[in-house]
């Protein structure tokens, strides 16, 4: 199966988005494609999942409406989303800022990233924290934002130089496309990004300057070096984030993967939800 990762502002009316939706949805429904895409009057985001056939044409029938498009792929043996989406939503990527309008940027290719790195430059992660935990690039500064809406407030309350280079990078790019006009606004001058965020880098520079896996959203939950699904981490069934922490199951005995912090907890040393809800009514039980 192909993974493709795509975005585009670009303007729509209101009537434009539905039939886009409309056209989408049922392109998507006819050729068995997974993945969630959304509409906004500002442009299209999505991740799909396809075989190599439908991915040519869905290719094809995106660029009918926006012209040239950045595509990030990957691949995988099997469908990497349970369901197939098209909503139509307020923004793109949300930040829920009206004055945070993208623009024209500085945009920084992997060889001129791995350039500028060795420059005096300030690093930063638009990502959030359970993103950053598995894989950041080296020096990189993390905002320690728990969602992209968060960012703004990171941006004004950030205490760098105004005049120095930032350099700023995400999962795929789009975070980046608001997350630099958060930082121009907050008044810093000289604001750089990396074109196709993480997953553009490591198809060109693998094992160089980002350390360990980048988080998608899907079921890989992230992908290495290689940009191959995740061998190391899975989703922990009790906070979502990603985990690879190995433990047996104190209700039912089987082995399964939660994350570090839920590993804190007692009653999260449980291979799933079920397992938890049957283990916390054992001990009250015990209790009484």
């Amino acid at each position: 199966m192909k993974i493709t990762a795509f975005y585009s502002f670009k303007a729509l009316t209101e009537d434009e988005c539905a039939r886009l939706r409309d056209a989408l949805h049922t392109f998507g429904e006819e050729h068995d494609m997974r993945g969630l895409v959304l509409i906004a009057t500002e442009g299209i985001n999505g991740t799909v999942c396809a075989t190599n056939d439908v991915m040519t044409l869905w290719k094809k029938k995106i660029e009918e409406h926006f012209g040239d498009m950045r595509w990030n792929d990957s691949e995988a043996e099997t469908h990497v989303f349970p369901r197939w989406f098209v909503k139509i939503r307020p923004e793109i990527v949300a930040i829920k800022k009206e004055e945070i309008v993208p623009q024209e940027s500085h945009y920084l290719s992997p060889t001129e990233w791995n350039a500028m790195m060795h420059d005096d430059v300030a690093i930063i992660d638009a990502r959030n924290t359970y993103e950053t935990a598995i894989g950041m690039f080296e020096k990189a500064i993390d905002p320690k934002t728990q969602c992209f809406q968060e960012f703004a407030d990171f941006a004004s309350s950030c205490d760098l130089p105004k005049d120095k280079k930032i350099l700023m990078y995400c999962t795929g790019g789009i975070r980046c496309e608001k997350a630099a006009v958060a930082m121009e606004k907050a008044g810093y001058t000289n604001v750089y990004q990396l074109k196709g965020g993480i997953l553009n880098y490591l198809k060109e520079s693998p094992n160089t300057h980002f350390k360990g896996e980048c988080f998608v959203f899907d079921h890989r939950v992230s992908v290495d070096q290689d940009l191959k699904p995740s061998k190391r981490y899975s989703l922990c069934p009790h906070c979502g984030d990603p985990g690879d922490l190995s433990i047996t199951c104190v209700q039912c005995g089987k082995s399964g993967i939660i994350c570090k912090e839920c590993s804190q907890k007692d009653y999260q040393l449980t291979c799933s939800k079920l397992c938890k809800h049957q283990f916390m009514g054992l001990q009250k039980r015990v209790v009484v």
